[in-house]
């Protein structure tokens, strides 16, 4: 992987965690007051704001900006770049791309350890037979109610279930799970799954899918109660009657996760006013808005003005040899050959220039090394003021400037045509 391209996800993966860390935060802080207020589906459905905010930060890409190491590129005085700032490019890039590589190795480790826990407490649950109504029953007591099993979802009984629980709360735990079915919280889980893989680095990514998990149960708690065919004292024997043990991490517990004390206390607040779902969709839409607006702000402007041409003077020395001048005139492309890296590859660099958006020159630089991608630096300078690019090894003179004795070293100039 290019160092460019690490760095430019590194940024990204910053910012993806900055936004879910604001999220998130947020919501575990204020999920009680929300929930009196807004009621606990209300609550639920907020917590759509942190994938939705990642995905923003990630998608689509913007151009990267950064240099590529070996590149010394100094907007100034023509008389060269501090060869220090070389070494210091490549490290800098040098730990961008360990960073990256360090991510992708925990995020893999954590995905293959959330794939093996799940492997073991599916077979954990013991062999599965037919149950009524399309339901599944464990031979375990202690094995469900639970909704488990992607692309299939499957309602999982414990044994023993029709003696445990009489018709009425039988009826309330079926109720229950097929409400957690149709609204497809089996994927969302598995989402939120993969979303702490990701960022399996970050403090909050535990307890936010725990607290998650509990509105998510709350949520299903009140939505059943609403619904009026099941009463809150039927419903909270239920829950009393359900000592699950057995849990999967990509699964819906009736019992796995939230606080049994808690659900019991809200057994009895289940109604969700029109005003709380309005209230949630219109802070959800301004979150939704508001990281738009922060993606859009990082972007490049796509409507920058176009210049009808530029004229280049362009002072070029490969391998430290004779300084050649020229000067050229262009809609906004050139190509530079006959050029060496540090390597001794011979290289060539195609120029695309546009006016940037404060009334400067905006310069992207595309290096190709033996028919090969080697970097891809911008530029963004005043017009008629020098600008250096050195790519190499550079030495300094006795007199005080510098020289890239092996590469190349460009000293240009862009004015209008």
């Amino acid at each position: 992987m290019s160092a460019s391209l690490a760095l430019s996800l590194l940024l990204r993966l910053g910012a993806a965690s900055l936004v879910f860390t604001l999220v998130a935060g947020m919501l575990m802080a204020a999920r009680r007051p929300l929930r009196a207020r807004l009621g606990a589906s209300a609550v639920y459905a907020l917590w759509l704001m942190a994938p939705l905010g990642l995905a923003l930060c990630c998608w689509p890409p913007h151009r990267a900006s950064a240099p590529m190491p070996g590149f010394s590129i100094v907007i100034g005085a023509a008389g060269g770049a501090d060869p220090a700032s070389i070494p210091a490019a490549a490290a800098g890039t040098g730990l961008a791309q360990r960073a990256l590589l360090a991510w992708l190795l925990g995020a893999a480790v954590s995905a293959a350890v959330l794939l093996l826990r799940q492997r073991a407490s599916w077979r954990a649950l013991g062999p599965l037979r037919p149950g009524p109504d399309g339901t599944w029953l464990s031979l375990r007591p202690d094995a469900g109610p639970l909704l488990a099993g992607l692309p299939r979802p499957r309602i999982v009984l414990p044994a023993g279930f029709a003696d445990r629980y009489d018709p009425a709360e039988q009826a309330a735990v079926l109720a229950h799970e097929r409400l957690h079915a149709r609204r497809g919280d089996l994927w969302w889980n598995a989402l939120a799954a993969l979303l702490g893989c990701l960022l399996w680095f970050h403090p909050l990514a535990g307890p936010a899918r725990r607290r998650y998990l509990a509105d998510q149960e709350l949520a299903c708690d009140s939505a059943v109660l609403g619904s009026g065919l099941v009463s809150p004292r039927v419903y909270g024997k239920a829950l009393l009657k359900t000592f699950t043990t057995a849990s999967l991490p990509v699964g819906c517990g009736m019992q796995a996760i939230s606080p049994i004390k808690e659900r019991i206390m809200h057994l009895n607040d289940h109604r969700t006013s029109r005003r709380g779902r309005l209230t949630a969709a219109t802070l959800a839409c301004f979150t939704f808005a508001g990281a738009g607006l922060g993606w859009a702000a990082t972007g490049e402007p796509a409507g920058a003005p176009q210049s009808g041409g530029y004229r280049l003077a362009l002072d070029l020395s490969v391998d430290g040899g004779a300084v050649r001048h020229e000067e050229v005139l262009t809609q906004g492309t050139h190509r530079l050959t006959g050029l060496r890296n540090g390597e001794g590859q011979d290289c060539v660099a195609d120029l695309a220039l546009s006016d940037d958006a404060g009334g400067a020159v905006d310069v992207r630089v595309r290096l190709e090394c033996d028919g090969k991608p080697a970097g891809a630096p911008r530029l963004i300078a005043k017009f008629g003021e020098p600008v250096t690019i050195a790519v190499g090894r550079t030495e300094k003179r006795p007199d005080g400037s510098y020289v890239t004795a092996k590469g190349f070293r460009l000293n240009m100039r862009v004015d209008r045509a």
